[in-house]
């Protein structure tokens, strides 16, 4: 259910610049924002639940926190490692909201998490040296073995998911091709020994001497997978590479040989379980479930009278207790399902239509150390909770003072604290933002995890992008949630910007219920543009400044001057208390300490 690949740096990718001007054209047509409004907010929270869940399963199952869930419209399941600057895992899933298969609701969410589970597995046992293992044949071959171990690795040490597994294997066996309709043989063959190694059934028939060839060839591996229990990963490696080319010897596969393209490019063990699989397939539910509950019944009659040994669960003993909770689904399995369709946050009506950010990157990769120490340096009196402020009169005679300047020898402590302090921030994350968007996030990450760190209660809304939910206004964190967050750090690595829209009046027109009701003591507004519309802004300014300080600092693209001051001059005409611009992120933290200190 995967496939590998191995990436140097997933974050720091290159990314094409764009020339374009600062000032963007507004077009009606190009507000593309507005369709996140209130008619998406049910199913975006579904979508987030769903997410949450599977980032939490794939930390809890693979016994790893360096992982993080991304999604792929239309995509199967895979995982990946990325050695930028530190070992990090990705584990990539379709788009919940566009996950089409032959089944609905809760059988789909089965399909759904079994694919998590998979691909935590594979987080928790593959040898990371291996997870771009082979081309052509050698590497598919490979992944079926490896699929095979690391689900029998993980049944022994989650029994719960045997029968979700029996489930996984009932679907993929609806939907994998009869073998005896393959015209060649030695793809026939791979396609046999697949489904008897990852289904244990297999779906047609050959003739005898290549049924005999599968079964053992497959009766070998299994017992070689049982002697790898416990080994080292230099073990594995390279039991695993002998492994995968004593089947293709034993199967006579061609080193050259492709996998079987009845379905496409999605008639690899990976591709089952994607939509696009179902779809060249031309499965109906009816014929997919007719099917599955001839396997279970199948499985049923193999199961009879057998008991679990010892108590403990093996992923070849399987009784018929497995069988028919395989069926209809565990009781866990079920409770979270209708815990994700039911989870509805309490809606705040001054702040609908802002969406929930489902998916989550990887924040480690985002933590700026120069900038963090540029912000902490510059918050230092604000972290002590005072300053000390010389002159001829004062609380206390300063030695050093008066040594120094015997006119102004006193000192008096003034307590300058954030602890409490409401920071409100609203990032662009339109289009123009692209070329410079690695270090733009680094730059917000580190910024929010230091005023946190001080004691400041942030709220983070943006419009931009999430993988998960496509375009729309999202919010990171309201003031009412607990303090940031490496969740929140982590939704903030997950956006991406993508539009070249900066409907900065509107953002403000669907925050000003919000920022009345909340009375942030600084809303601080990110951005790289001028607004669509300047007026409009200016006018939005003026009414939110009678509940808020209101504050920007912009980014300006490129090396041109102009392109600064004009952007210094568009700020300062929108009617902010303060504004400033940079051409680059390590200038803002003394600037974003003076801005957002009071007055």
């Amino acid at each position: 259910m995967k496939s590998y690949s191995k990436s140097q740096s997933l974050q720091y990718k290159q990314r094409l610049h764009s020339a374009r001007l600062l000032r963007k054209a507004f077009k009606p047509s190009s507000r593309n924002f507005k369709k996140a409004g209130p008619l998406r907010s049910e199913t975006a929270t579904v979508v987030a639940n769903v997410m949450d869940v599977a980032n939490f399963l794939a930390r809890y199952l693979s016994g790893k926190q360096n992982v993080v869930v991304s999604t792929r419209a239309r995509d199967g399941y895979s995982s990946e490692v990325i050695f930028a600057p530190r070992e990090v895992y990705r584990i990539n899933l379709p788009n919940w909201e566009e996950y089409d298969l032959p089944l609905e609701g809760f059988d789909k969410y089965r399909i759904y998490r079994s694919g998590v589970f998979h691909e935590s597995c594979h987080v928790k046992y593959t040898p990371p040296s291996m997870f771009k293992y082979g081309t052509g044949i050698e590497h598919d071959v490979f992944n079926i073995l490896e699929d095979r171990r690391i689900e029998d690795l993980g049944v022994e040490e989650w029994p719960g998911y045997l029968p979700e597994r029996i489930y996984t294997r009932a679907y993929a066996y609806a939907l994998r091709p009869n073998v005896d309709a393959i015209q060649l043989p030695e793809l026939a063959r791979y396609e046999a020994f697949l489904q008897r190694l990852l289904i244990g059934k297999i779906k047609g028939k050959l003739s005898p001497q290549d049924m005999e060839k599968i079964e053992e060839t497959a009766e070998h591996v299994e017992r070689e997978l049982q002697k790898l229990k416990g080994a080292n990963e230099y073990t594995v490696e390279k039991r695993m590479a002998e492994l995968t080319n004593d089947v293709i010897k034993k199967l006579d596969l061609p080193l050259n040989m492709a996998p079987p393209p009845q379905y496409g490019s999605h008639s690899s063990w990976t591709g089952t379980f994607t939509e696009d699989h179902a779809k060249d397939a031309k499965a109906q539910p009816e014929k997919v479930e007719q099917e599955m509950e001839e396997f279970f019944k199948e499985e049923k009659s193999k199961a009879k009278h057998k008991e679990r040994k010892d108590g403990k669960t093996s992923p070849t003993e399987i009784t018929e207790e497995d069988v028919d909770k395989a069926k209809e689904g565990t009781t866990e399995v079920r409770d979270e399902y209708n815990k994700v369709q039911s989870k509805k946050p309490v809606e705040d009506p001054t702040i609908v239509g802002w969406l929930p950010v489902a998916s989550q990157g990887i924040a480690s990769l985002y933590r700026d150390q120069k900038f963090i120490t540029a912000m902490n340096t510059h918050l230092r009196t604000w972290k002590t909770g005072y300053k000390e402020h010389i002159s001829e009169k004062g609380s206390r005679l300063s030695i050093p003072s008066y040594i120094r300047h015997k006119e102004e020898p006193f000192a008096t402590r003034i307590k300058q604290s954030a602890r409490g302090k409401k920071l409100l921030v609203v990032a662009d994350f339109s289009g123009s933002i692209s070329p410079r968007e690695e270090e733009y996030k680094r730059a917000i990450i580190s910024a929010m995890e230091v005023l946190s760190g001080i004691g400041s209660n942030i709220a983070f809304f943006t419009f931009g992008s999430d993988p998960a939910q496509g375009d729309g206004f999202f919010k990171v964190k309201t003031f009412e949630e607990p303090k940031w967050s490496n969740i929140h750090s982590a939704k903030v690595a997950a956006l991406e910007a993508r539009y070249g829209s900066t409907p900065t009046d509107y953002v403000y027109q669907k925050l000003e219920g919000y920022i009345a009701k909340s009375r942030p003591h600084v809303t601080v507004t990110i951005t790289d543009g001028a607004p669509d519309r300047p007026l409009d802004t200016a006018e939005c300014v003026k009414k939110l400044r009678k509940h808020t300080r209101m504050v920007a600092f912009g980014i300006a693209p490129g090396d041109d001057p102009s392109l600064k001051n004009h952007m210094e001059y568009m700020l300062k005409s929108q009617g902010y208390n303060k504004s400033f611009v940079v051409k680059e992120v390590h200038e803002i933290p003394p600037k974003l300490v003076k801005m957002i200190a009071p007055e």
